[in-house]
């Protein structure tokens, strides 16, 4: 029918027609052809019919229909399932991402996400399921793993994934791999590094303990490293075995410990003996939490839970609007924390310089 107008451009700008309008025009032939149009309008139709008028009318119809109604509908119909962790960093990013879904105009649901596996674990997701979510937002790795069973084709975007490079869902060759984009709780292996070489340049081989479950994230460390001029080492050490890890660190002559949240290698008495050989052996030990810093590590660098409930919302707001999750892939956190235990950096001998430890740098352990 479009191919049939011979309507010059000029013509299509007087036209008086809204698309809301022209989307609820029945116009009879008759009607139609009784319209009172400018003279200088009606010098401008080829063919100023009935017939004509009323094509016009019904091209207007089916471009309001295929222009604005989807947009609109892209808006008002999502529907986003948080399935979260009842840890607070968790509970702040999820608290986070519902307000900012909520701002803009989507339909959400917080579903917490139960400890331990059971009967609870699996409400939940049939929580999820009858939401018929137009994307589900997830809070850790196991969470993200049964969303994306629970609801096969649906889009899942997760946040606050440690060690997200070895997230099982992240594979090339996991199944639902092009269903699913996220934000890493960890801090871009770059970051970490160019962080380590600002706040001690005097440091090198460095080592990264790391366990099966964080082989990637410790390789992307390594190359970073690498990329940089810096030997950054990943050693395997395991929960129950710690004191065969500080072996090699001694063997190894490695002059600082960066640090990655791997719950299989460090628990409380294993951050304690790391430590216990940092402040022994003078070396600089970088972490990801404020609390391992107040405890006694020199410096780290650390994420910012209710920035990335605001990161993860952005991402959703994109996913909806038509953007593949496989091309968003993973993302890392944009708002970062630094700390600094000045007590520890004046044991270890490294001088804090102004530039790197500005007032955005939270210091702690001021007093031994």
């Amino acid at each position: 029918l479009a191919g049939r107008l011979a309507l010059p451009l000029r013509l299509a700008g007087r036209l008086a027609l809204p698309l809301r309008l022209a989307g609820r025009l029945a116009l009879p032939l008759r009607l139609a052809g009784r319209l009172a149009l400018p003279k200088r309008l009606g010098r401008s139709l080829a063919l100023p019919t009935r017939r004509t008028l009323s094509e016009i009318a019904l091209v207007l119809c089916v471009a309001a229909q295929a222009c604005a109604v989807p947009a609109l509908a892209q808006t008002s119909q999502a529907r986003v399932a948080i399935l979260f962790g009842a840890k607070g960093p968790y509970q702040t990013a999820a608290d986070a991402l519902a307000e900012e879904l909520r701002a803009g105009g989507y339909e959400s649901i917080l579903i917490e996400w139960p400890a331990g596996d059971g009967e609870e674990r699996e409400k939940a997701l049939q929580q999820v399921v009858d939401f018929k979510p137009t994307v589900v937002a997830t809070g850790g790795t196991t969470a993200t793993m049964r969303a994306l069973e629970a609801v096969p084709e649906v889009p899942v975007v997760f946040f606050m994934v440690p060690n997200a490079l070895d997230a099982p869902f992240l594979a090339d060759n996991f199944p639902a791999r092009k269903r699913v984009a996220g934000i890493a709780s960890d801090i871009d292996p770059a970051q970490q590094i160019d962080w380590l070489k600002r706040t001690s340049p005097m440091t090198g081989k460095t080592a990264v303990l790391c366990s099966s479950h964080s082989q990637r994230t410790a390789a992307a460390l390594e190359k970073a490293g690498r990329d940089r001029g810096l030997v950054v080492t990943a050693l395997p050490a395991a929960r129950d075995e710690f004191p065969k890890a500080i072996d090699a660190l001694n063997n190894g002559r490695y002059e600082g410990v960066l640090m990655i949240p791997d719950a299989r290698v460090y628990n409380s008495p294993n951050v304690q003996r790391l430590l216990l050989w940092g402040a022994r052996q003078k070396k600089p030990i970088w972490t990801f939490s404020p609390n391992v810093v107040k405890a006694g590590a020199f410096t780290g660098l650390y994420c910012d839970s209710k920035a990335i409930g605001k990161q993860a919302a952005q991402m959703i707001k994109d996913v909806v609007g038509g953007k593949k999750p496989e091309t968003i892939g993973l993302q890392y956190p944009r708002s970062i924390g630094r700390a600094v235990n000045v007590h520890m950096a004046e044991m270890i001998g490294i001088a804090l310089n102004d530039e790197e430890f500005n007032s955005k740098v939270v210091r702690l352990g001021d007093r031994p």
